[in-house]
């Protein structure tokens, strides 16, 4: 009578730690960018400004 080989128990797998993202430098890890109005022909600056999404990290915060 041939005898059973016993099934091999799994080792759990152990979590290496995800790598932390660098912050972007363009927008410090905020994901927005602020950029100045200019109106006219001439593109003279008014003293109004606005936010939108930085274009180096497309608003995730990290490069």
């Amino acid at each position: 009578m041939p005898t059973e080989k016993k099934a091999q128990a799994r080792r759990p797998r152990s979590l290496k730690p995800a790598p932390a993202a660098e912050a972007c430098g363009t927008c410090d890890g905020s994901g927005e960018t602020t950029t100045t109005v200019r109106v006219g022909r001439k593109r003279r600056e008014i003293g109004a400004t606005q936010s939108g999404l930085c274009p180096t990290c497309l608003g995730a915060g990290s490069a």
